[in-house]
């Protein structure tokens, strides 16, 4: 099904929904407070309440969602499966790997970032397609700021000390001033079979980024989720202009404001591809739980 976005303005406000249907010239009754959506191609008109609409809406945010698993990822699975007119629909702030595996994709605000082992960036279109993908629709639950110069260590553990539940899944928003920024992007791959990403490490390409203003996105995952993504800390950077960015590995930072959103709940979706379909897992072995499951 085709999804169409339309925008509601109320109250000097303004947000953006989706729905399955085409719609055109909506109106607002404030005495009623209904909104009144026709749909040209069924010749109908649908009336609801605006309160139910905005608050299905904003149950929508801080949900996380993951498309494939990361361990396929980095074991050679680079195709493209996932549009990312699709991706839209699950969030608006995330981190993504490209389809084929030219560079680092960052969602923000809504618009989707590649940035290429050439060091360019680019927004990507709805059609791109990405094989492995982390988004949300990003309401932060606290706020701080570190105005004093920061390395990146000591920032993250001072984050971290601000999780108060390790086994929550948290989206981490940074923006500010950074004196230095080092960020990689891996280059495309073209033949099949495909490289393991580990066996292609030399091919890595690093950015030493100086004095640019910018913002961090990315996640602080708890250890159970590792294997389907990265646990702990992960952050991919776009600057200010768009012009630069790629996956964090280094950074020292000041005027920081760091926003950070508890997810409620985890969706989680698989390609359907006959690729991710045969790929060869490695076994993870809990002996434990093996023990409970025979009966031993």
């Amino acid at each position: 099904m085709e999804n169409y976005g339309f925008t509601i303005y109320l109250d000097q406000t303004s947000q953006t929904y989706f729905t399955g249907e085409s719609i055109a010239d909506i109106y607002y009754n404030s005495a009623t407070k209904k909104i009144y959506m026709p749909q040209m191609f069924h010749n109908r008109v649908i009336i609801e309440e605006k309160d139910k609409i905005t608050s299905t809406e904003q149950s929508k945010n801080n949900i996380l969602y993951n498309y494939g698993i990361i361990d396929a990822f980095i074991g050679g699975l680079y195709k493209g499966s996932l549009p990312i007119k699709e991706l839209k629909l699950k969030g608006d702030f995330g981190i993504a790997a490209p389809d084929m595996l030219d560079g680092e994709l960052t969602m923000l605000n809504g618009k989707v970032y590649q940035t290429k082992a050439t060091g360019e960036v680019n927004v990507v279109d709805n059609e791109y397609k990405t094989p492995l993908s982390t988004v949300t629709f990003f309401e932060a639950n606290m706020t701080f700021y570190v105005n004093n110069a920061t390395e990146q260590k000591d920032l993250l553990e001072t984050i971290e000390n601000r999780l108060t539940n390790k086994n929550v899944m948290y989206a981490v928003k940074i923006t500010g001033d950074f004196s230095n920024m080092r960020t990689r992007a891996f280059p495309p791959v073209k033949e099949e079979p495909f490289p393991a990403l580990s066996t292609i490490l030399d091919r890595q390409q690093f950015f030493n980024i100086q004095n640019t203003k910018g913002t961090l996105v990315g996640y602080h995952l708890p250890e159970y989720l590792n294997g389907i993504q990265m646990s702990g800390f992960h952050f991919h950077f776009l600057s200010a202009d768009t012009k630069k960015g790629g996956h964090v590995l280094d950074f020292k930072g000041m005027n920081l404001k760091i926003e950070i959103a508890e997810l409620k709940s985890f969706e989680f979706e698989t390609p359907t591809t006959n690729d991710f379909q045969n790929f060869q897992f490695r076994k993870k072995h809990n002996e434990d739980l093996e023990r409970i499951e025979q009966g031993k």
